[in-house]
């Protein structure tokens, strides 16, 4: 017997009563299910963590390394190459037409409030790289409202796309990110996220915090792949310093 297709502008049948297309459209219960538990699961406040002081030599970096493959790490790659990113989401938007009408949505309005409710109620992810885009384009009043929302608990989509925009605006918010994390109780993938953004900005505030979280995931969250956000932004920053030392050590020679 064949299942009854469910209507676009039908109720969802998970129940959150919202239209089909609003809700669980292109995803997968598992995708409706973990973003709950996402939302439900909560960090203690940082005051509560303290692993000591940093010693980040190579000893370290040869001991502790990044999963093969997780979330966190194919951000970190996302960020590094935008084009590559850009490119598969013209070229997927190219064979699938679901999201047509969310697409011309988010073209059609320029009120950033709006299109961060969107991505709070979920948007399909063939929509991700024209919502960042568009919001970029307005990122003077749209990166402050979701520096404002990043401070509760969200769904893993919404801090995906945050950190994306956050990063591609080109401006250093890390102070903005430490009272995120300082001070505010959010979902443990979200200060992993956060964690590795840390890493772009000059700041001798990030390592310890990076280092804090690092083994308080470990240590906490061994089987998931959370430690890998502070690992790679302690990574970020440490290829970093290589860079100018190397440069300065060019100056010096010349």
């Amino acid at each position: 017997m064949r299942s009854k297709k469910i209507g676009r502008n039908e109720p969802c049948p998970c129940g959150s009563g919202k239209k089909y297309k609003k809700c669980c459209y292109g995803k997968t219960l598992s995708d409706k299910n973990n973003k709950l538990q996402n939302i439900n699961q909560i960090l203690p406040t940082y005051h509560k963590i303290d692993f000591g002081m940093p010693i980040l030599d190579e000893s370290f970096f040869r001991m502790n390394t990044v999963h093969e493959i997780s979330a966190p790490r194919l951000l970190y790659s996302s960020l590094l190459n935008p084009e590559a990113e850009k490119l598969a989401s013209v070229i997927t938007n190219q064979f699938l037409d679901r999201g047509i009408e969310e697409s011309e949505l988010i073209e059609d309005t320029d009120d950033v409030k709006k299109l961060i409710d969107m991505i709070i109620e979920g948007i399909d992810s063939l929509n991700h790289e024209k919502m960042k885009n568009k919001l970029l384009q307005h990122k003077e009043s749209s990166i402050p409202l979701i520096i404002n929302e990043l401070k509760k608990p969200k769904s893993s989509q919404f801090v995906e796309i945050a950190v994306k925009i956050i990063y591609a605006s080109g401006i250093d918010y890390s102070r903005q990110i430490f009272e995120i994390i300082e001070n505010n109780q959010i979902t443990p993938y979200a200060v992993s996220l956060l964690c590795m953004l840390l890493g772009f900005y000059e700041n001798k505030k990030s390592e310890k915090i990076l280092w804090d979280y690092y083994h308080y995931f470990y240590e906490h969250f061994h089987n998931e792949a959370y430690s890998d956000g502070p690992l790679l932004g302690l990574i970020e920053m440490r290829e970093r310093k290589k860079e100018e030392l190397s440069k300065n050590q060019n100056i010096t020679m010349g």
